[in-house]
């Protein structure tokens, strides 16, 4: 019975020997090797074997084991790393990119342009605040009418300037006929005082449209055979907004006069009083009583000097000059009391150290 069955073991571990080299089994733990042989017992069993038997190995008798099955290896994959860590950083770069072309298309430009932007930008502001406003003023000046060169009248542009001409008597002196010659730096229109059109104008309007330059302007005045020349200049530091030019004749519309007038026509210092400055640098300031608040005085070495409203009977005035306004400038003797009309009423007007 043993040489039987010694057989049947070799073919056995034979066939697992192939299956393990196939790689159809998993690996097979060898076979002990077979016993010394020994006396054979009344009932001897099979040889026991891990290894599994193949098809038909039970066929070679009753007392043969039937060996388990043999089933392929599972092969174990290493495992793989996951996608969203990977997808998160591509979504963080893509937003990085799409912020970046944002902000260059938004601000093309980089920190130290802007910064010189910037110093160009206050720059800019500050040469612009050097350039101020010009001042306005309004005033009355002599005209003669055979003087050498022409009188100058200050224009701006964006600011309006009205001229009229007055007479020794205060009264406006209608204008006939009005020229400019450069449309291309100002515009000349008339107007009257009266609101009635068919009236003939007393003031003219000179609206600038340019910013430098210079230009003339012709204007002729009833009853007068010599037309007055003007000359308007822009881009000034001061702007004349209202500009009364006094002739020393009488005009076709002057006030009664009281007593005649000396030829030699206004002087300087009797305008300066109108326009409200002193006759002269070294006059003295002095107040007065009897006249309206506004009243204004000053005394020289040899006269005095009255702005206001009132109309002086006494004593009797070296010069006068007024505008269309009513305002009246005296030069009088110095004395201490004057005799005026003042609304309506005789008044004394008193003189005070």
């Amino acid at each position: 019975m043993a040489t039987w069955l010694r057989p049947q073991a070799l073919r056995v571990r034979a066939l697992v020997l192939i299956l393990s080299s196939s790689g159809l089994a998993g690996p097979v733990r060898a076979a002990p090797p077979p016993a010394a042989p020994a006396a054979p017992p009344s009932n001897p069993a099979p040889a026991p074997s891990d290894a599994p038997a193949p098809e038909g190995a039970a066929a070679g008798g009753a007392s043969g084991r039937v060996a388990a099955p043999v089933t392929a290896p599972s092969t174990v994959r290493p495992a793989q790393p996951s996608a969203a860590p990977a997808r998160q950083a591509r979504r963080e770069q893509a937003r990085e990119e799409g912020f970046e072309a944002m902000e260059d298309q938004a601000l093309p430009m980089t920190a130290g342009q802007l910064q010189t932007l910037i110093q160009s930008l206050e720059t800019i502001e500050a040469v612009s605040a050097i350039h101020r406003e010009p001042e306005t003023v309004m005033g009355a000046a002599p005209l003669q009418l055979d003087a050498s060169r022409p009188p100058m009248v200050r224009v701006g542009q964006g600011y309006g300037t009205s001229i009229l001409f007055t007479d020794r008597t205060g009264k406006a002196w209608p204008i006939t006929a009005y020229q400019g010659f450069n449309e291309s730096l100002f515009v000349v229109s008339a107007s009257t005082t009266t609101g009635n059109k068919e009236d003939l104008p007393s003031v003219l309007v000179v609206q600038p449209v340019a910013s430098r330059g210079a230009g003339n302007l012709v204007v002729t005045l009833k009853g007068l055979e010599t037309p007055v020349v003007l000359t308007l200049v822009l881009g000034q530091k001061t702007v004349d907004a209202r500009k009364e030019f006094k002739l020393p004749l009488a005009g076709p519309n002057a006030a009664v006069e009281y007593h005649a007038v000396s030829p030699a026509g206004i002087e300087t210092a009797l305008l300066n009083v109108l326009n409200g400055l002193p006759p002269v640098a070294s006059a003295k300031r002095i107040a007065i009583r009897g006249a309206e608040p506004e009243a204004m005085a000053w005394r020289t070495d040899d006269a005095l000097y009255l702005r206001t409203v009132a109309e002086i009977y006494s004593p009797e005035y070296g010069q006068r000059a007024s505008n269309p306004s009513g305002l009246r400038a005296y030069k009088l003797p110095d004395v201490p009391v004057l005799l005026a009309s003042f609304n309506g009423n005789l008044t004394e007007i008193v003189t005070e150290e």
